[in-house]
């Protein structure tokens, strides 16, 4: 299921989703995927294919309570239509069925919901893997409305539209520091590996303290035929690598917790100071040989491992001296 492709009008990224978290989110995007081009007919999901395609981490015996919390704050939320002369308020879902004996959810769109998930003239497409890796409900979100806008590589959101999308405390509207340290750093921290080039601007307007009217995101546009699909997991890494690597608008800090993400580690694990001593140098040679040391590290390990489990059936003896090796390098 890694290359399972995300696609539904561009009209659902205008419904704010900043009430759900990461988990909610997950969920809600996974059923949006395998809703495109169904209508409106009933769709049966085993407890553990949702799970699966939503990269459900936490225990199965929350699963229930969250699916049940990811539909509340989807009803909660004021979904319409409106074509100018009749504004139409509707749920998402006209059928959401949790049976717990057989575990199983039966979901079915709203009718008035079926035109954002199918025959769709405009649309917004990611894949489904890189959405549910994204750790935090405000990076998810982002990515959503970044992709809305791929081929065109600039989004201008009003403080008031990021407010709404993000649903953000409103504690912020005053002291707006704190949208750029615990919202858009964090965002910026999570999608750069994925959104080549990504940038975030604080947008000031005239006046007394030139106040913050609004953010604009700007990243390298995608070719209007890329596609989603994983290219594979090393070709993944080393691309998301050099995004991180590229980007100038990251301090050698945010760098080092992006590589943390990517490659799997403990956040503060990778040296921050591998940037500032690349940088400084001046080298091409010295910034791939510091950045890509702790990765070529990475691959040798795996290697080792792959080579202990095929000699494994055949020569105990080469087996341990590789062993002994990998126990070394760990």
């Amino acid at each position: 299921m890694s290359n399972e492709i995300v696609k539904y009008s561009n009209r659902l990224n205008t419904i704010p989703l900043g009430r759900l978290n990461a988990n909610e989110l997950n969920l809600f995007i996974s059923l949006v995927q395998q809703s495109y081009q169904k209508g409106t007919r009933k769709l049966t999901f085993t407890f553990k294919q949702l799970q699966s395609l939503s990269k459900y981490d936490r225990s199965s015996a929350n699963f229930v309570k969250d699916l049940m919390k990811t539909n509340s704050k989807l009803l909660s939320i004021n979904a319409y239509t409106d074509d100018g002369d009749t504004i139409t308020q509707f749920a998402c879902w006209e059928l959401f069925q949790i049976q717990k004996s057989k575990q199983l959810l039966t979901v079915q769109v709203n009718p008035h919901f079926q035109k954002l998930f199918n025959d769709l003239s405009h649309w917004t497409r990611f894949q489904l893997a890189q959405f549910n890796e994204l750790h935090s409900a405000y990076a998810k979100n982002m990515f959503r409305l970044i992709k809305q806008y791929r081929t065109v590589g600039r989004l201008k959101l009003t403080k008031e539209e990021l407010f709404k999308q993000l649903d953000l405390p409103k504690t912020y509207q005053k002291k707006t520091s704190n949208v750029q340290t615990r919202v858009l750093n964090p965002i910026k921290e999570e999608l750069s590996p994925i959104i080549r080039g990504l940038a975030i601007k604080t947008l000031r307007g005239a006046g007394r303290g030139r106040p913050v009217v609004g953010y604009e995101f700007t990243w390298h546009p995608e070719a209007k035929n890329a596609d989603d699909f994983e290219k594979g997991r090393y070709a993944d890494q080393r691309g998301k690598l050099d995004n991180i690597d590229l980007n100038k608008e990251l301090s050698p800090k945010e760098k080092a917790r992006a590589y943390d993400r990517v490659l799997g580690y403990k956040l503060g694990t990778t040296n921050p100071n591998l940037w500032k001593q690349a940088s400084g140098s001046g080298k091409s040679s010295d910034v791939e040989n510091q950045l890509t040391e702790k990765d070529k590290f990475d691959q040798y390990r795996e290697l080792l491992k792959t080579w202990v489990q095929y000699f494994n059936k055949l020569d105990m003896k080469t087996t341990g001296k590789l062993k002994a090796m990998v126990d070394q390098l760990s």
